[in-house]
């Protein structure tokens, strides 16, 4: 007989679940602001590690990379083997490579252990979400989930700010590193605290305790791992080489190696419907695709996001390479920005209606304020702490809450219930993938306008590429926006 799931979480909900939420705050938080701080440092690193501007721009989006290709198999692990046990094996992967992080000296290096360390997050987030889930009664959860979204806002803010300021402080004259090592007191923390945290077996582990499972389905390998490495594969050589192209020209050779990644991707597609299909485990369910709605929200997803973290690369590089602004006063820019978007996030939290022209209007902000950010820069392109400056930032971060917050609820809501799980991972897929893209994409435009390497360019040279760049990143965001339209409300 199945359990219903929300009867055991009233039965089972414990006195301490909200110590235990507490707790879970703090990996949730980690993983933005890990991504987050490093991009503030990435001048810095770059300049230390000797890298090159495309490979600066891979070390950046490879933790999105990690994140997006392993999110799916960190739930399908949770499952399996339970979620406290892998939010310990993710929490301590992500420590690890922190602190390995911190020491490497070499770009090549770093880039492949900020993989991992995204593919570590990729196991930690889809536990803290099913935890927060079914410890807390469904009246409780709410409150739990809108204080979620509020710490992942700290984040961004946070993120953006700290690590700049970590940097000038310069620690024990660690520099870029401690960006690394403040991680991992933070994880040790979270380690040291996991026993208050309830021990929840995953769905697919509590069903082999049941005679219906064992006498309907037969045992089998439970975890599609070369799915997950030809995902991997694919989506690496695919970013690489969209990055490395436009440094060392769009050769034969760089277009074959995107034809390949093409091809591993298609073969990735092809396995996981043969393996539906001989009713063995996979990782992606691709009929959930058949939704033009689902479809056509994804696709908006990958646009917002795309835009979003387009935009944070191209005014980070801006402001450090372009107006040599030190990376105290660099991560004070962000913070209208970020001010915005986590004051927006806060008011279109509470409206659960009219998602959709909260939506669209979020999109036409964040479009808007790039027209005028170029505009205030021919007009005064040194000084971004005047009040124009200020006030088109803190618009764009508005504009920028209001386009993601409501997102998840209004795509997911053309989901059917019984694909919820494999709705919601591939949102989250798609949203780190997409942001992985922005690295690729603002890296290609911003380079290709500034026609010099960062040192030799002047500074005519970085407001014509970013100005560009920076219309082509609002111009997607409206995209996201006009797709919207064709989605429709859960209820309408």
């Amino acid at each position: 007989m199945p359990i219903k799931q929300d009867d055991e979480v009233e039965r089972q909900a414990a006195p301490r679940r909200w110590q235990a939420f507490a707790l879970l705050m703090l990996p949730a938080l980690l993983i933005p602001l890990n991504s987050y701080m490093v991009q503030i440092a990435l001048p810095f690193m770059q300049t230390s590690l000797h890298a090159d501007f495309s490979e600066a721009q891979f070390l950046l989006s490879s933790y999105s990379l990690g994140l997006a290709a392993a999110l799916i198999l960190g739930g399908r692990l949770g499952d399996i083997y339970g979620r406290k046990r892998m939010l310990v094996v993710g929490v301590l992967g992500f420590t690890i490579t922190a602190a390995v992080g911190g020491v490497l000296s070499h770009a090549g290096a770093l880039t492949v252990t900020r993989i991992i360390q995204g593919m570590a997050a990729a196991i930690v987030q889809p536990q803290v979400l099913s935890i927060m889930r079914n410890s807390f009664h469904p009246k409780e959860r709410g409150l739990a989930f809108g204080i979620y979204g509020a710490v992942i806002g700290v984040g961004f803010i946070l993120g953006l700010t700290l690590g700049g300021l970590l940097i000038d402080w310069n620690w024990f004259g660690l520099g870029w590193r401690t960006v690394f090592f403040v991680n991992v007191p933070i994880g040790m923390l979270v380690l040291l605290l996991l026993p208050i945290v309830p021990e929840q077996e995953g769905n697919e582990k509590r069903q082999r305790h049941t005679v219906d499972h064992l006498l309907t389905k037969p045992l089998r390998a439970p975890v599609d791992w070369f799915g997950g490495l030809l995902l991997l594969s694919g989506l690496a050589l695919l970013l690489y080489q969209l990055t490395e192209g436009q440094h060392r020209g769009w050769s034969g050779a760089t277009w074959g190696s995107l034809a390949t990644a093409v091809l591993i991707l298609a073969a990735f597609t092809l396995k996981q419907l043969s393996r539906k299909k001989q009713g063995k485990s996979f990782l992606i369910d691709f009929d959930i695709f058949r939704s033009r709605l689902f479809s056509t929200g994804i696709a908006a997803v990958m646009l917002i996001y795309l835009s979003m973290f387009s935009f944070f690369v191209l005014l980070n590089y801006y402001v450090q390479a372009g107006l040599h602004y030190t990376i105290r006063s660099s991560s004070f820019v962000f913070l209208p920005l970020g001010g915005g978007f986590f004051l927006a996030s806060l008011l279109t939290s509470r409206f659960t209606r009219k998602r959709r022209a909260i939506l669209q209007i979020g999109t036409v902000m964040m479009g808007l304020c790039s027209v005028l950010l170029i505009q205030a820069l021919h007009a005064d392109a040194i000084h971004l702490f005047h009040n124009r400056h200020v006030l088109i930032l803190f618009g764009y971060g508005c504009g920028l809450g209001m386009a993601t917050t409501p997102l998840a609820n209004l795509v997911l809501g053309t989901v059917p219930q019984q694909d919820a799980g494999t709705g919601a991972g591939l949102f989250s897929t798609s949203m780190y993938f997409a942001s992985a893209l922005g690295v690729a994409f603002s890296g290609m435009m911003f380079s290709h306008w500034l026609g010099h390497t960062l040192i030799e360019a002047e500074p005519a040279d970085y407001v014509r590429a970013f100005s560009i760049s920076i219309s082509a990143s609002g111009g997607i965001a409206l995209a996201g926006g006009i797709l919207l339209c064709f989605l429709r409300e859960e209820g309408a």
